[in-house]
């Protein structure tokens, strides 16, 4: 009996160091990895905001992680200047989805509160009443500013950190790849390299051919809004979620093979 995902190609566009348990995931149903890192994650350029924050963790009544990489940095900046996590886990804290909840709690403790919607944009909800409440946002360079400014016309004073930068790279590598059967996408940052990396290398026509899976509604957005239609959003936003979908998708397009 064949597996699933028997001889189809998947590209895999997550940062270098975050892409192989998903490809082993996807090797266990049948499938070729083809791992091409759109995006690098880096140091910020300035740590004195973050370390500033980290003097006065107990100033804050939330601290928000929306990713594992800002879980990563900020925990790790902590360590680095010989702060005690036990000030971090004294806070109020919440994750955006379980795979930043493990990471939290791996380091750290469990979040009090991760949404029943793994977006940024559900986290003030699950906060609950947050008027007069100092809320910390460790996160990208380059975070959507979205659930900022809602906590704000809520009422909490809120500072963001830059705790991470992330960096496009560049199309070189894709030449050597050949074209996968699907293409999967895990933020808008990603979808934007992809694109650039695709126009570099004259192979801009997979983003129309190849069936894009998007982890989410926001990284579908960032699809639409350079002219193409993700093939499958995830229902839940987390790389099983994201398999899922792969496995939807291929269901779908064998059944309609079978019919035509």
């Amino acid at each position: 009996m064949s597996l699933p995902l028997e001889g189809k190609r998947v590209l895999i566009t997550r940062p270098e160091g975050q892409a192989q348990e998903f490809a082993e995931q996807l090797r266990r149903l049948g499938a070729e990895p083809l791992v091409l890192p759109t995006i690098a994650v880096l140091p910020p350029e300035n740590w004195e905001p973050i370390d500033e924050a980290i003097r006065n963790l107990q100033r804050f009544h939330w601290v928000v992680f929306t990713s594992v990489n800002g879980v990563h940095s900020f925990v790790g900046r902590m360590q680095a200047t010989n702060t005690p996590v036990s000030l971090l886990a004294g806070c109020r804290l919440a994750a955006i989805g379980p795979a930043t909840a493990r990471a939290l709690e791996q380091v750290c403790r469990a979040p009090d509160v991760v949404p029943d919607e793994f977006l940024s944009d559900a986290v003030p909800d699950a906060l609950g009443e947050v008027k007069g409440l100092r809320i910390l946002l460790p996160r990208a360079d380059i975070a959507r500013k979205a659930m900022a400014e809602d906590l704000r016309r809520r009422g909490a004073e809120v500072v963001e950190l830059a705790v991470y930068r992330v960096q496009q790279k560049t199309g070189a590598t894709v030449a050597s790849l050949p074209q996968p059967d699907y293409i999967t996408l895990t933020s808008p940052s990603a979808v934007r390299s992809l694109a650039r990396m695709l126009e570099e290398a004259g192979r801009t026509h997979w983003l129309r051919d190849v069936p894009l899976i998007c982890i989410g509604p926001i990284t579908a957005d960032a699809v639409r809004e350079l002219g193409y239609q993700p093939a499958r959003v995830a229902k839940e936003h987390t790389i099983p979620g994201l398999i899922q979908a792969i496995l939807e998708e291929a269901m779908h397009n064998a059944h309609t093979t079978a019919n035509s």
